[in-house]
Protein backbone atom coordinates (compact mmCIF):
# COMPACT_ATOMS: atom_id res chain seq x y z
CA UNK A 1 0.00 0.00 0.00
CA UNK A 2 1.84 3.44 -0.73
CA UNK A 3 1.39 6.54 1.02
CA UNK A 4 -0.83 9.13 -0.57
CA UNK A 5 1.40 12.16 -1.18
CA UNK A 6 -0.22 15.05 1.05
CA UNK A 7 -0.53 18.81 -0.30
CA UNK A 8 -1.70 19.43 -3.88
CA UNK A 9 -1.52 15.59 -4.91
CA UNK A 10 -4.38 15.19 -2.37
CA UNK A 11 -6.57 17.96 -3.05
CA UNK A 12 -6.64 16.41 -6.49
CA UNK A 13 -7.53 13.33 -5.29
CA UNK A 14 -10.76 14.75 -3.43
CA UNK A 15 -11.74 16.61 -6.54
CA UNK A 16 -10.88 15.26 -9.28
CA UNK A 17 -8.04 14.68 -11.96
CA UNK A 18 -8.27 18.18 -13.47
CA UNK A 19 -10.44 20.51 -10.38
CA UNK A 20 -9.72 22.97 -7.42
CA UNK A 21 -10.15 20.78 -4.17
CA UNK A 22 -14.26 21.30 -3.45
CA UNK A 23 -15.56 23.20 -0.93
CA UNK A 24 -15.73 20.92 3.17
CA UNK A 25 -19.94 22.38 2.71
CA UNK A 26 -20.56 20.24 -1.06
CA UNK A 27 -20.29 16.82 0.79
CA UNK A 28 -22.78 14.76 2.27
CA UNK A 29 -23.00 14.81 6.06
CA UNK A 30 -22.59 11.91 8.14
CA UNK A 31 -23.20 11.77 11.99
CA UNK A 32 -21.26 10.04 14.85
CA UNK A 33 -23.37 7.00 15.49
CA UNK A 34 -24.78 6.88 11.76
CA UNK A 35 -24.12 4.23 9.46
CA UNK A 36 -24.89 5.56 5.55
CA UNK A 37 -25.33 3.44 2.25
CA UNK A 38 -23.65 4.70 -0.82
CA UNK A 39 -22.49 3.43 -4.27
CA UNK A 40 -19.31 3.94 -6.28
CA UNK A 41 -20.41 4.43 -10.12
CA UNK A 42 -18.74 5.05 -13.16
CA UNK A 43 -19.88 8.62 -12.96
CA UNK A 44 -18.36 9.30 -9.58
CA UNK A 45 -14.35 10.96 -9.91
CA UNK A 46 -11.33 8.81 -10.16
CA UNK A 47 -7.72 9.77 -8.97
CA UNK A 48 -4.59 8.88 -10.87
CA UNK A 49 -3.90 6.26 -8.05
CA UNK A 50 -6.79 3.56 -6.97
CA UNK A 51 -10.68 3.38 -8.21
CA UNK A 52 -13.40 6.12 -8.02
CA UNK A 53 -15.12 8.10 -4.80
CA UNK A 54 -17.23 9.35 -2.84
CA UNK A 55 -16.39 11.97 0.04
CA UNK A 56 -18.50 12.87 3.08
CA UNK A 57 -18.06 15.22 6.00
CA UNK A 58 -18.62 15.30 9.55
CA UNK A 59 -17.80 17.20 12.82
CA UNK A 60 -15.86 15.94 15.40
CA UNK A 61 -15.18 17.01 18.39
CA UNK A 62 -11.51 17.30 19.73
CA UNK A 63 -9.86 14.33 21.19
CA UNK A 64 -12.59 12.29 21.02
CA UNK A 65 -12.17 9.28 19.69
CA UNK A 66 -13.91 7.62 16.79
CA UNK A 67 -14.09 4.40 14.68
CA UNK A 68 -14.78 4.60 11.26
CA UNK A 69 -15.74 1.80 9.17
CA UNK A 70 -15.93 1.25 5.07
CA UNK A 71 -17.53 -2.32 3.96
CA UNK A 72 -18.88 -3.15 0.82
CA UNK A 73 -19.12 -6.72 -0.89
CA UNK A 74 -18.59 -5.97 -4.37
CA UNK A 75 -15.37 -3.85 -4.04
CA UNK A 76 -12.00 -3.84 -1.93
CA UNK A 77 -12.65 -0.54 0.41
CA UNK A 78 -9.97 1.86 1.28
CA UNK A 79 -10.85 4.83 3.80
CA UNK A 80 -8.95 8.03 4.40
CA UNK A 81 -9.39 10.67 6.71
CA UNK A 82 -8.88 13.87 5.93
CA UNK A 83 -9.39 17.83 6.32
CA UNK A 84 -9.75 20.89 3.61
CA UNK A 85 -7.37 23.84 5.64
CA UNK A 86 -7.16 26.77 3.18
CA UNK A 87 -7.98 24.83 -0.16
CA UNK A 88 -5.36 22.32 0.22
CA UNK A 89 -6.82 18.79 1.51
CA UNK A 90 -4.53 17.25 4.26
CA UNK A 91 -4.80 13.26 4.67
CA UNK A 92 -4.70 12.41 8.31
CA UNK A 93 -4.87 9.13 8.22
CA UNK A 94 -6.20 5.99 5.42
CA UNK A 95 -6.45 2.37 5.97
CA UNK A 96 -7.11 -0.82 3.48
CA UNK A 97 -7.96 -3.92 5.17
CA UNK A 98 -8.13 -3.39 9.19
CA UNK A 99 -11.77 -4.08 8.97
CA UNK A 100 -11.74 -7.68 8.41
CA UNK A 101 -11.15 -8.94 5.54
CA UNK A 102 -11.73 -6.39 2.73
CA UNK A 103 -12.99 -3.62 4.53
CA UNK A 104 -11.25 -0.86 5.52
CA UNK A 105 -11.15 0.37 9.36
CA UNK A 106 -9.61 3.59 10.94
CA UNK A 107 -9.55 4.64 14.41
CA UNK A 108 -8.89 8.79 14.65
CA UNK A 109 -8.84 11.29 17.66
CA UNK A 110 -8.85 14.49 16.06
CA UNK A 111 -6.32 17.34 18.26
CA UNK A 112 -8.99 20.12 16.77
CA UNK A 113 -12.72 19.82 16.54
CA UNK A 114 -14.01 21.00 12.81
CA UNK A 115 -15.29 19.27 9.74
CA UNK A 116 -13.09 16.43 8.82
CA UNK A 117 -13.60 14.61 5.17
CA UNK A 118 -14.25 10.86 4.76
CA UNK A 119 -13.08 9.33 1.37
CA UNK A 120 -15.49 6.12 0.58
CA UNK A 121 -12.82 4.55 -2.36
CA UNK A 122 -12.13 1.54 -4.47
CA UNK A 123 -8.56 0.08 -3.85
CA UNK A 124 -9.22 -1.12 -7.33
CA UNK A 125 -9.51 1.27 -10.22
CA UNK A 126 -11.90 -0.78 -12.35
CA UNK A 127 -14.20 -2.24 -9.28
CA UNK A 128 -17.67 -0.27 -8.33
CA UNK A 129 -20.36 -1.33 -6.57
CA UNK A 130 -22.52 -0.47 -3.24
CA UNK A 131 -20.42 0.12 0.64
CA UNK A 132 -21.29 1.41 4.27
CA UNK A 133 -19.72 4.05 5.70
CA UNK A 134 -20.00 4.36 9.76
CA UNK A 135 -18.52 6.75 12.15
CA UNK A 136 -18.71 5.35 16.00
CA UNK A 137 -17.41 6.65 19.06
CA UNK A 138 -14.62 4.31 19.98
CA UNK A 139 -14.63 2.74 23.52
CA UNK A 140 -13.16 4.49 26.18
CA UNK A 141 -9.87 2.94 27.53
CA UNK A 142 -10.85 1.28 30.95
CA UNK A 143 -8.83 -1.75 31.33
CA UNK A 144 -5.30 -0.16 30.31
CA UNK A 145 -3.83 -0.33 33.84
CA UNK A 146 -0.28 -1.99 34.29
CA UNK A 147 -0.97 -5.30 35.60
CA UNK A 148 2.18 -6.96 37.84
CA UNK A 149 4.13 -10.40 36.62
CA UNK A 150 6.83 -12.09 37.94
CA UNK A 151 9.24 -14.43 37.12
CA UNK A 152 8.04 -18.07 37.59
CA UNK A 153 4.04 -17.10 36.66
CA UNK A 154 1.64 -17.89 34.38
CA UNK A 155 -0.94 -15.03 33.86
CA UNK A 156 -4.47 -15.15 31.93
CA UNK A 157 -5.47 -11.89 30.09
CA UNK A 158 -8.04 -10.95 27.03
CA UNK A 159 -7.20 -8.14 24.98
CA UNK A 160 -10.34 -5.96 23.84
CA UNK A 161 -11.11 -3.14 22.52
CA UNK A 162 -11.53 -1.12 26.30
CA UNK A 163 -7.76 -1.80 26.16
CA UNK A 164 -4.65 0.71 25.36
CA UNK A 165 -4.86 1.15 21.74
CA UNK A 166 -0.99 1.51 19.46
CA UNK A 167 -1.86 4.94 17.71
CA UNK A 168 0.84 3.37 14.72
CA UNK A 169 -1.36 0.43 13.79
CA UNK A 170 -4.71 0.44 15.52
CA UNK A 171 -4.46 -2.56 17.94
CA UNK A 172 -4.90 -3.20 21.17
CA UNK A 173 -2.36 -4.29 24.04
CA UNK A 174 -2.23 -4.95 27.52
CA UNK A 175 0.55 -3.83 29.81
CA UNK A 176 2.73 -5.74 32.77
CA UNK A 177 4.96 -4.76 35.22
CA UNK A 178 8.39 -7.13 35.71
CA UNK A 179 11.12 -6.60 37.86
CA UNK A 180 14.54 -7.57 36.90
CA UNK A 181 18.48 -7.66 37.67
CA UNK A 182 21.43 -7.31 35.37
CA UNK A 183 22.48 -10.56 33.41
CA UNK A 184 19.03 -12.36 34.50
CA UNK A 185 18.18 -14.51 31.35
CA UNK A 186 14.46 -14.72 31.32
CA UNK A 187 11.81 -16.85 28.47
CA UNK A 188 9.17 -14.91 27.84
CA UNK A 189 6.15 -16.43 26.22
CA UNK A 190 2.22 -15.83 25.07
CA UNK A 191 -0.06 -17.79 23.79
CA UNK A 192 -3.50 -17.62 22.11
CA UNK A 193 -6.26 -19.12 20.26
CA UNK A 194 -8.20 -16.01 18.75
CA UNK A 195 -5.14 -14.05 17.20
CA UNK A 196 -1.98 -13.85 16.41
CA UNK A 197 0.23 -12.58 19.48
CA UNK A 198 3.19 -10.29 19.74
CA UNK A 199 5.13 -9.28 22.86
CA UNK A 200 7.25 -5.76 23.59
CA UNK A 201 9.59 -5.14 26.02
CA UNK A 202 10.73 -1.90 27.26
CA UNK A 203 11.12 0.71 29.77
CA UNK A 204 9.48 3.74 30.93
CA UNK A 205 11.75 6.74 30.42
CA UNK A 206 11.20 10.18 30.62
CA UNK A 207 7.25 8.80 30.41
CA UNK A 208 7.67 7.20 27.22
CA UNK A 209 7.81 3.44 26.15
CA UNK A 210 11.20 2.63 24.74
CA UNK A 211 10.98 -0.81 22.99
CA UNK A 212 14.03 -3.33 23.75
CA UNK A 213 13.16 -6.38 22.61
CA UNK A 214 10.21 -7.94 20.04
CA UNK A 215 8.65 -10.75 19.08
CA UNK A 216 6.33 -12.05 16.77
CA UNK A 217 6.16 -16.10 16.37
CA UNK A 218 9.22 -17.68 18.34
CA UNK A 219 7.49 -19.74 19.68
CA UNK A 220 7.20 -22.14 16.76
CA UNK A 221 3.52 -22.83 16.55
CA UNK A 222 2.27 -20.39 13.78
CA UNK A 223 0.79 -17.28 15.52
CA UNK A 224 2.38 -17.74 19.35
CA UNK A 225 5.40 -15.97 20.55
CA UNK A 226 8.28 -16.08 22.83
CA UNK A 227 11.25 -14.05 23.32
CA UNK A 228 14.04 -14.89 25.01
CA UNK A 229 16.45 -11.99 26.78
CA UNK A 230 19.15 -11.17 29.07
CA UNK A 231 18.08 -7.97 30.90
CA UNK A 232 20.62 -5.48 31.28
CA UNK A 233 19.34 -3.19 33.94
CA UNK A 234 18.34 -3.04 37.79
CA UNK A 235 14.45 -2.37 38.02
CA UNK A 236 11.34 -2.34 36.48
CA UNK A 237 10.49 -3.45 32.81
CA UNK A 238 7.23 -2.92 31.08
CA UNK A 239 6.12 -5.79 28.78
CA UNK A 240 3.45 -5.32 26.40
CA UNK A 241 0.91 -8.29 25.22
CA UNK A 242 0.25 -7.41 21.94
CA UNK A 243 -1.68 -8.42 18.78
CA UNK A 244 -0.95 -8.31 15.02
CA UNK A 245 -3.67 -6.94 13.64
CA UNK A 246 -6.96 -5.75 15.30
CA UNK A 247 -8.40 -8.86 16.47
CA UNK A 248 -9.36 -9.39 20.58
CA UNK A 249 -9.57 -12.54 22.69
CA UNK A 250 -8.07 -14.48 25.98
CA UNK A 251 -4.38 -15.29 25.66
CA UNK A 252 -1.74 -16.44 28.39
CA UNK A 253 1.36 -14.27 29.33
CA UNK A 254 4.29 -17.23 30.68
CA UNK A 255 7.58 -15.89 32.21
CA UNK A 256 10.46 -18.30 32.89
CA UNK A 257 14.15 -17.63 34.25
CA UNK A 258 16.42 -19.86 31.59
CA UNK A 259 19.42 -21.55 32.90
CA UNK A 260 22.80 -20.52 32.09
CA UNK A 261 23.68 -21.30 28.65
CA UNK A 262 26.71 -23.64 27.88
CA UNK A 263 29.75 -23.82 24.65
CA UNK A 264 28.88 -25.69 21.61
CA UNK A 265 30.39 -28.96 22.09
CA UNK A 266 30.69 -30.09 17.81
CA UNK A 267 28.96 -33.00 16.66
CA UNK A 268 29.95 -35.60 14.28
CA UNK A 269 28.17 -34.86 10.92
CA UNK A 270 28.54 -37.50 8.36
CA UNK A 271 27.60 -36.97 4.65
CA UNK A 272 24.45 -38.33 3.09
CA UNK A 273 22.96 -39.12 6.28
CA UNK A 274 20.59 -37.09 8.22
CA UNK A 275 21.30 -35.45 11.64
CA UNK A 276 18.53 -35.23 14.46
CA UNK A 277 19.12 -32.08 16.77
CA UNK A 278 17.50 -30.17 19.09
CA UNK A 279 17.89 -25.90 20.22
CA UNK A 280 16.29 -25.89 23.84
CA UNK A 281 17.40 -23.75 26.74
CA UNK A 282 20.88 -24.14 27.96
CA UNK A 283 22.69 -24.22 24.34
CA UNK A 284 25.09 -22.15 23.25
CA UNK A 285 23.33 -18.57 22.48
CA UNK A 286 24.42 -15.59 19.95
CA UNK A 287 24.11 -11.98 20.68
CA UNK A 288 20.75 -11.84 19.20
CA UNK A 289 19.83 -14.44 21.38
CA UNK A 290 19.62 -16.92 18.90
CA UNK A 291 20.46 -20.34 19.86
CA UNK A 292 22.52 -22.68 18.00
CA UNK A 293 24.97 -26.12 17.83
CA UNK A 294 27.40 -26.57 16.21
CA UNK A 295 27.97 -29.70 13.72
CA UNK A 296 31.88 -30.98 12.60
CA UNK A 297 32.64 -32.64 9.32
CA UNK A 298 36.30 -32.84 7.59
CA UNK A 299 36.15 -31.05 3.96
CA UNK A 300 38.06 -31.14 0.75
CA UNK A 301 39.41 -28.33 -1.12
CA UNK A 302 36.69 -27.14 -4.32
CA UNK A 303 34.33 -29.65 -2.84
CA UNK A 304 30.74 -28.25 -3.48
CA UNK A 305 28.03 -28.95 -0.91
CA UNK A 306 24.97 -29.05 -0.04
CA UNK A 307 23.37 -28.40 3.85
CA UNK A 308 19.73 -28.02 4.29
CA UNK A 309 17.93 -27.81 7.62
CA UNK A 310 14.63 -28.13 8.48
CA UNK A 311 12.47 -27.98 11.17
CA UNK A 312 8.25 -28.12 11.92
CA UNK A 313 9.00 -25.77 15.35
CA UNK A 314 11.02 -22.70 14.38
CA UNK A 315 12.78 -20.72 11.59
CA UNK A 316 16.49 -22.17 10.49
CA UNK A 317 19.43 -20.54 10.06
CA UNK A 318 22.21 -22.77 8.58
CA UNK A 319 26.30 -21.72 8.25
CA UNK A 320 29.19 -23.46 7.09
CA UNK A 321 32.42 -21.92 8.50
CA UNK A 322 35.36 -22.37 10.72
CA UNK A 323 36.15 -22.70 14.53
CA UNK A 324 39.31 -20.72 14.95
CA UNK A 325 40.17 -19.83 18.54
CA UNK A 326 37.41 -21.01 19.67
CA UNK A 327 35.39 -18.30 17.39
CA UNK A 328 33.39 -19.14 14.88
CA UNK A 329 34.19 -17.82 11.48
CA UNK A 330 31.66 -17.86 8.79
CA UNK A 331 32.25 -18.41 4.84
CA UNK A 332 28.46 -18.85 4.36
CA UNK A 333 24.94 -18.73 5.80
CA UNK A 334 21.44 -19.49 4.28
CA UNK A 335 18.00 -18.55 6.37
CA UNK A 336 15.04 -19.11 3.54
CA UNK A 337 15.40 -22.26 1.37
CA UNK A 338 12.52 -23.74 -0.93
CA UNK A 339 10.68 -24.40 1.34
CA UNK A 340 9.75 -21.15 3.58
CA UNK A 341 10.82 -21.61 7.16
CA UNK A 342 13.47 -24.26 5.93
CA UNK A 343 17.40 -23.33 4.94
CA UNK A 344 19.21 -24.91 2.29
CA UNK A 345 23.17 -23.36 2.08
CA UNK A 346 25.39 -24.39 -1.65
CA UNK A 347 28.83 -23.79 -0.46
CA UNK A 348 31.85 -24.47 -2.19
CA UNK A 349 35.12 -25.01 0.69
CA UNK A 350 37.87 -23.03 -0.05
CA UNK A 351 40.86 -25.50 1.15
CA UNK A 352 41.01 -28.80 3.04
CA UNK A 353 40.58 -29.42 6.09
CA UNK A 354 37.93 -29.63 9.18
CA UNK A 355 34.79 -27.37 9.27
CA UNK A 356 31.75 -26.80 10.91
CA UNK A 357 28.03 -26.40 10.14
CA UNK A 358 26.29 -24.20 12.38
CA UNK A 359 22.35 -24.96 13.28
CA UNK A 360 20.44 -22.06 14.47
CA UNK A 361 17.32 -20.56 14.43
CA UNK A 362 16.71 -17.01 13.12
CA UNK A 363 16.93 -14.53 15.98
CA UNK A 364 15.79 -15.43 19.58
CA UNK A 365 12.82 -17.47 20.68
CA UNK A 366 12.67 -20.43 18.38
CA UNK A 367 13.77 -23.38 19.45
CA UNK A 368 12.46 -27.22 19.11
CA UNK A 369 13.46 -30.08 16.98
CA UNK A 370 15.37 -30.11 13.51
CA UNK A 371 17.24 -32.16 10.94
CA UNK A 372 20.27 -31.42 8.97
CA UNK A 373 21.91 -33.56 6.35
CA UNK A 374 24.80 -32.44 4.24
CA UNK A 375 25.48 -33.99 0.35
CA UNK A 376 28.09 -33.54 -1.75
CA UNK A 377 28.11 -33.22 -5.59
CA UNK A 378 30.66 -35.65 -6.10
CA UNK A 379 28.77 -38.26 -4.76
CA UNK A 380 25.98 -37.57 -7.04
Amino acid sequence: MNAIRRGAAAALLLAGAAAPAVGQASHPAIRPGQTVSGTLAEADPTPTERGRFKVYRFEAAAGRPYVITLRSKDFDAYLRVARNVGGITDVLKEDDDRGGETDARVRFTPKEAGTYLLVAQSLEPEKTGAFTLQVMDAPRVSTGAARPVRVGETVTGTLADTDAVLEDDDTFYDSYILRGRPGQRLSIEMKSDSFDTFLNLGRMTGGEFVSKSTDDDGAGEGTNSRMRVTLDEEGEYVLRANSVGTATGPYTLTVTERPASRPATPQALRPETDAQGSLEDGDAEADDGALYDYWSFRGRKDEPLTVTMSSDAFDTVVAVGRLVNGRFEEISNNDDGPDGTNSRLEVTLPEDGDYVVRASSLGAGGAGAYKLRMSSARNR
